[in-house]
């Protein structure tokens, strides 16, 4: 438990016709205050005695129930008369850091039961305190509130990366080992995204992660030939499959249209099924003018085998979405007349629904989508990329930054482009110590926002305790006074965790099994390299 006080502060600031506005601003905004002065003993109390960095819970009873408005540490020492906007009037203030909102507290059933929060004669006065350390239900309320606490810290810390990537569409984080870079962007992208738990990131559909390594290129990652099963004469061919990212975006970019009509991917899904059954008798399923049945990519596809041709197209989802809204679903015009149809059929058939156009902005009800590559230095990256180069920029997101594929000649509209939507977001990691580090293409450095992660940092991202924290300090500041050596090899908390994220308390085994086998791997060939570990050593160990 914190060595600080806790404080049940009345939201009724000075018992008058205001109480009801005080309510209401205190429910969302991170403030406490008091309408007494010094002379008066709650007044004095809340001036002179609760310090920068004690709690204050905003909080009355009201019909024999607690209401509790808001929750905050107290951010500033001094405390002064003040009229704060949209305030009923002047009062003493104190400003709260973090602060957990009355729709946030309301969730945490916080029950005051029992507590010391009522007093002797369950009366609550203006100004009352919290005494975990003697009362049981006092504690247990105040673990629950500091832990909420902590969450909401760490939201607001994880906060700024998320703007920083809102705006620059693209950010890397470096730093030594082990400092929790990749936990780090995981965190990012569901504070981002919305959702709490990894289950829910990867459960999402909006989030996706690679790791490059030397032989990653282009195929896997933009798109390429992959070889097909063997047909009825054992003959293996060859056909043009996209990669782990431009499925993404497209995934992305069709997502734009989620948020208008619930009932279109329903409907194309249902359509899906019936091609399919149709398949498995034996029969094409007629739509308009064509015959269809399914690419390999869940695509529509018509296929003439028996004509000298052999003439074959397909439609895709998007096609269909295009051509729903009223739009040219390719850029030549080519098969908009048969789109339609499909469009039809899926009215006539699955009860799609007319489209309404709704006016959205790019940030504004659309999802958030988000691409994690580790390692990202280990990849020859302007062989994986390619032309996306210019797409990934965030000067040239959406449509304006359209560029045609390596393999644009094998799609079936030579004139189809690809373009990485505005709702897409990349993070790469990379350690500062890789060889590869120094390959990494200029070009593409600033296409990224830098972010360095310290190994303090990475300490309080993972909670590290305290002690564990200053030997892991203690041994940085060894190594960066070490020559050949610098904050680059430093060790990041990572080191000191298990494999379920909590700490170790096997400090021997983690330095003879974990930091002293890399240290040497650091030192290799260094002069006096014995004596240096064994420094590092006393310098952890003590």
């Amino acid at each position: 438990m914190k060595n600080r006080n806790y404080w049940v502060v009345s939201p009724n600031v000075k018992n008058n016709d205001e109480e009801n506005k005080w309510k209401e601003f205190l429910s969302s905004n991170p403030y406490s205050f008091i309408g007494w002065d010094e002379d008066n003993q709650f007044g004095n109390t809340f001036i002179n005695t609760i310090k920068k960095g004690d709690v204050i819970i905003n909080a009355q009873r009201k019909n024999w129930k607690p209401h509790v408005y808001g929750i905050g540490i107290v951010s500033n020492d001094k405390c002064e008369w003040q009229e704060i906007e949209n305030t009923p009037s002047g009062a003493y203030c104190r400003q709260l850091n973090p602060y957990l909102t009355k729709e946030r507290v309301s969730k945490l059933n916080l029950d005051f039961n029992g507590t010391a929060y009522y007093g002797d004669n369950k009366q609550i006065p203006a100004l009352y305190q919290l005494h975990p350390h003697r009362n049981e239900n006092d504690k247990r309320l105040v673990e629950i509130i500091e832990k909420e606490l902590e969450m909401a810290k760490k939201e607001q810390d994880i906060q700024k990366f998320v703007d920083l990537l809102k705006t620059n569409k693209n950010i890397i984080l470096t730093g030594a080992p082990g400092t929790g870079k990749t936990f780090l962007a995981k965190q990012i992208a569901k504070q981002l995204i919305g959702v709490k738990t990894d289950k829910e990131l990867e459960e999402s559909g909006q989030f996706d992660f690679v790791q490059f390594h030397p032989s990653y290129d282009y195929t896997d990652f933009v798109e390429g030939l992959r070889p097909t099963p063997p047909d009825e004469n054992g003959i293996i061919g060859f056909e043009i499959k996209d990669g782990i990212f431009k499925s993404f975006c497209q995934k992305a970019s069709e997502a734009k249209f989620s948020e208008i009509v619930d009932n279109f991917d329903v409907a194309w899904e249902s359509l899906l099924t019936a091609v399919r059954n149709n398949i498995a008798q034996g029969v094409l399923t007629t739509i308009g003018s064509w015959d269809y049945g399914l690419s390999s990519k869940d695509s529509l596809k018509y296929s003439s085998v028996n004509t000298p041709s052999q003439y074959n197209f397909t439609i895709t989802k998007k096609n269909v979405y295009d051509a729903y809204q009223g739009k040219q679903a390719r850029p030549s015009g080519a098969f908009q007349k048969d789109m339609e149809d499909v469009v039809q059929y899926l009215k006539d058939n699955f009860g799609l629904v007319e489209f309404v156009n709704k006016e959205e902005s790019s940030n504004n009800g659309i999802k958030n989508y988000v691409f994690v590559i580790d390692e990202i230095n280990r990849g020859e990256i302007s062989k994986i990329f390619g032309e996306l180069f210019f797409s990934i920029d965030p000067s040239y997101r959406g449509k304006k930054g359209s560029v045609k594929t390596q393999y644009s000649n094998l799609h079936n509209d030579e004139k189809e482009v690809f373009y990485v939507p505005e709702n897409v977001y990349i993070i790469g990691s990379m350690n500062d110590i890789d060889r590869s580090v120094e390959s990494f293409d200029f070009a593409m450095r600033r296409r990224f926002t830098w972010i360095e992660i310290t190994a303090e940092q990475s300490a309080d991202n993972m909670n590290l305790p305290q002690e564990i924290k200053e030997k892991m300090l203690n041994l940085n500041k060894q190594i960066s006074e070490t020559d050949g050596l610098n904050p680059s090899y430093h060790i990041g908390a990572a080191y000191f965790l298990d494999s379920n994220g909590n700490a170790r308390r096997d400090i021997d085994n983690i330095w003879n099994l974990r930091i002293e086998p890399l240290l040497k791997e650091y030192l290799r060939g260094v002069p006096d390299s014995i004596d240096k570990i064994e420094l590092m050593k006393n310098a952890f160990t003590s």
